[in-house]
């Protein structure tokens, strides 16, 4: 997210200097795993001194530093690759948001793209759950196993039910590329969305 890909910071012109913490994941955005955390000396010392076993028991292979740090430096290279980049996300969403029976959420701005069941009631709470978990679980796949089926690859979203403060909807998980051209990103997101019309039309 952002011009060349700095993240909220830079897609909002937020001063980095302005935020106490900085937190993001290497994993999502460039291909690896992990993430990292910057901040002023005084926030990385104290990181540094109460998450010294924390840092030695799950730190990232060696392998997985250097794809990250490689993929860095592809993006400053190469910084056409984000407008590509953009241009498919709204792509996408502009077919998604045709689709009736379903709701995105996320920023407009994220190529990681959610989609859950639309409810009368929506709702992202697990406090007053006006939705039937498994149930919309088992159509979630039917929708994934569909579309697949269709040659586009995606996946529900995993989420550990009882350990978050705050339960999400169970939802599907689109993973928007710079990879593919516009019109391969539209001609996905439209078995997308046939895969969604044809399980939910079966259900009623």
């Amino acid at each position: 997210m952002g011009r060349t890909g700095r993240g909220l910071t830079e897609l909002y012109n937020v001063p980095a200097s302005q935020i106490d913490m900085l937190v993001g994941s290497v994993a999502n955005g460039l291909c690896s795993a992990g993430g990292f955390c910057a901040g002023s000396a005084i926030v990385i010392d104290h990181q540094r001194i109460n998450g010294t076993s924390f840092v030695f028991s799950a730190s990232m292979p060696a392998l997985l530093a250097t794809s990250g740090s490689e993929a860095i430096t592809y993006l400053q290279k190469n910084p056409s690759v984000l407008l590509t980049l953009q241009d498919n996300i709204r792509a996408v969403r502009a077919v998604l948001e045709k689709t009736e029976g379903i709701t995105l959420l996320g920023h407009r701005a994220s190529p990681i793209v959610h989609f859950c069941l639309r409810t009368q009631q929506q709702s992202l709470s697990a406090t007053a759950p006006t939705y039937d978990y498994e149930a919309e679980e088992r159509i979630l796949q039917d929708i994934v196993d569909d579309t697949v089926a269709n040659g586009v690859l995606i996946t529900r979203a995993k989420h550990l039910r009882g350990q978050e403060m705050i339960e999400s909807r169970p939802t599907i998980r689109i993973a928007v590329t710079a990879a593919l051209t516009k019109k391969e990103v539209e001609k996905a997101a439209s078995v997308v969305k046939a895969s969604v019309t044809r399980i939910l039309n079966r259900r009623r």
